[in-house]
């Protein structure tokens, strides 16, 4: 925690309490998960985040990333992250291969892995959605909360320190796809 900062508990799971839209207390949860506002009407629900990632390869290598920031700082990863609000998974995707490694990439086919996980400890669950691509124009070089890249063949896979499971899964997949 930082500063002043107090602990206060948090669930990723537990219902809104309060209307985001104008602050109402809400009442308890449905079944379904979603709670509905007195005020205003609106129906809130807990959600996954989505997040998108990239298993980014060439001449039979994929491009992985160290991660430069918490959680997981230290640890491999895939380049990608969250989406903005309304924004489509695969523009997503491309923006985050300019904000991370400055170049840009094309996307190969449909969805190779999806997944649910929670992001950081007492953190949100995030749905993650990960996509074959390749680089159409630039050379890659680590920025934003990108520390080093490295491009691995499939036997390396299961010799590096993924932060998250789904993506060692996801790189061998992406490798292995006969493509």
């Amino acid at each position: 925690m930082m500063g002043n900062s107090k602990e206060v508990p948090f669930s990723p799971t537990d219902s809104f309490r309060f209307c985001p839209a104008d602050g109402a207390r809400l009442g308890e949860a449905r079944a379904s998960g979603g709670t509905t506002c007195p005020e205003c009407g609106r129906s809130w629900y807990r959600n996954s985040a989505p997040t998108v990632g990239a298993a980014i390869v060439r001449d039979a290598k994929a491009l992985v990333t160290v991660r430069g920031i918490e959680p997981e700082k230290g640890r491999v990863d895939v380049p990608g992250g969250f989406l903005e609000v309304g924004e489509h998974p695969v523009d997503g995707l491309k923006r985050e291969a300019r904000e991370e490694l400055g170049v840009e990439i094309e996307v190969v086919g449909d969805p190779v892995s999806l997944a649910i996980h929670n992001y950081g400890e007492d953190g949100i669950y995030v749905l993650a959605m990960g996509f074959k691509a390749r680089i159409v124009d630039g050379e890659p070089e680590p920025a934003d909360d990108v520390a080093e890249i490295r491009w691995i063949s499939s036997e390396e896979v299961d010799d590096l320190d993924f932060a998250w499971k789904h993506d060692r899964e996801f790189v061998w997949a992406a490798l292995n796809d006969g493509e």
